[in-house]
């Protein structure tokens, strides 16, 4: 993979991840909680994370 795209898409997932935490955040502390949304984006959130977190790793030799 292209080094530059890989960096691009590692800053994207990290971003997106937290967007979707915050968001999740937010919903859950709305009156009334919207519950739904507020897993929907927490899920998410978490994968975008992770993704992120596998994107950013060093290869194994």
């Amino acid at each position: 993979m292209n080094p530059s795209l890989k960096i691009f898409l590692t800053i994207f997932c990290y971003i997106s991840g937290v967007m979707g935490v915050v968001t999740a955040v937010l919903h859950a502390s709305d009156q009334p909680a919207q519950t739904t949304a507020a897993v929907i984006a927490g899920g998410l959130g978490v994968v975008f994370l992770f993704a992120g977190m596998a994107l950013s790793r060093r290869p194994r030799h």
